[in-house]
């Protein structure tokens, strides 16, 4: 595996890749990576010639300094994971190298509510630091593939988005939940959990199995009223339980107003923020 820290040694090799006609597909990662991660890196493996990966833990999208300082960084353990499953290149870059002082990065782009419902709501100027550091990789990397995962719904939905309205020329891929046999999501913070909390994270994945089961005889309120109380009664601290539109991720009070249902949720275990979703509906199947 290629390993490159700076811009223009990667971007240097990239020429390479382009008078080849090689394809690329792109996962970029925050590190403490995980088998949900490597489920990603597959389907990047079956979508291209070449898997590029980064590992840069974003300072721009942390509301809380802490969750900065406390976000682990196993580098050497994320290296052989990445050796040992067929990435052909790593970019691991400095602050510096993808913020390079006096260049302004940011973002003028209109996502509409895409930005303000659920983790924009409660962790505001989240996005912005996600969608600049995003399209600042792909700038960097040229990838023909960007290869992300559905636990972070709403990060997907915005970066598609970002993707239309800049016309840029790379295909997004989602993947679907990787999770743990508990049903729990593979999350990097999982690790953070601690022996005592640990019996009680899967609820929030069968607190979304309870609500897809009780969708023909509740309401969508009905459903998000007894699902926050039934976290709370579990021992989390739920932000939110949302029940909203796949697309336009505003949520519904009635079944009627989408055939695209999704069950949203955010809640601290602990001091660890767990996210997660669930599809209330049958998604079509392209042939």
């Amino acid at each position: 595996m290629e390993v490159y820290t700076m811009v223009s040694s990667y971007q240097n090799r990239l020429t390479t890749i382009k008078d080849q006609d090689k394809s690329i597909a792109f996962v970029p990662t925050m590190g403490a990576l995980h088998s949900g991660h490597l489920e990603l890196m597959k389907t990047a493996r079956g979508k291209a010639d070449l898997v590029v990966a980064s590992i840069f833990v974003n300072p721009t999208q942390f509301n809380e300094e802490s969750d900065l300082v406390n976000y682990p960084k196993p580098l050497d353990h994320d290296i052989h994971l990445l050796e040992n499953n067929q990435v052909d290149i790593l970019f691991l870059p400095t602050t510096t190298e993808v913020y390079p002082p006096g260049i302004d990065l940011s973002m003028q782009l209109n996502f509409g509510n895409l930005t303000t419902v659920m983790e924009g709501e409660h962790r505001p100027g989240h996005f912005e630091g996600v969608v600049m550091v995003v399209h600042r990789l792909l700038d960097i990397i040229q990838p023909d593939y960007l290869i992300m995962g559905q636990k972070d719904l709403q990060q997907m939905t915005i970066i598609q988005s970002m993707i239309q309205q800049l016309d840029l020329s790379v295909a997004l891929v989602g993947h679907s939940i990787v999770r743990e046999a508990s049903g729990l999501a593979r999350s990097s913070r999982n690790t953070r959990i601690s022996d005592e909390l640990r019996p009680t994270a899967p609820i929030l994945y069968k607190t979304l199995q309870w609500a897809s089961e009780s969708k023909p005889r509740l309401s969508p309120e009905e459903i998000t009223t007894t699902a926050m109380q039934r976290l709370k009664e579990a021992g989390f601290v739920p932000e939110y339980f949302t029940i909203a539109d796949a697309d336009s991720l505003m949520p519904i009070q009635h079944w009627r107003e989408t055939d695209k249902p999704v069950a949203c949720v955010a809640a601290w275990l602990g001091d660890v923020r767990l996210i997660d979703n669930m599809r209330l509906y049958e998604a079509r199947v392209d042939a």
